[in-house]
């Protein structure tokens, strides 16, 4: 019982101790910027060129905004594993 007790205030105080960094606005805005090009890209992109196309036409056009998204994603998340 004392060992666990220990043990509990050794975590305790690990956890006190422990520094919280607060990221700023500003800070890491290339990762921010990739993950926000596509969605913009895919909204300007599908407002200028939404005429009268097919229905396929307009799903294929949706499922390239979709990879784009991943894609920006995917970029984001191998920036930020190395950290």
């Amino acid at each position: 019982m004392e060992e666990e007790r220990k043990k509990l205030e050794k975590m305790y105080q690990e956890l006190n101790e422990e520094d919280t960094n607060i990221k700023k606005w500003n800070q890491a805005l290339i990762p921010k910027t990739i993950l926000l090009f596509p969605p913009i890209a895919f909204a300007l992109t599908f407002l200028k060129i939404n005429t009268d196309k097919s229905l396929i036409d307009l799903l294929g056009f949706v499922a390239m905004g979709c990879l784009l998204i991943s894609g920006g994603i995917f970029l984001n998340y191998l920036l930020s594993k190395g950290k």
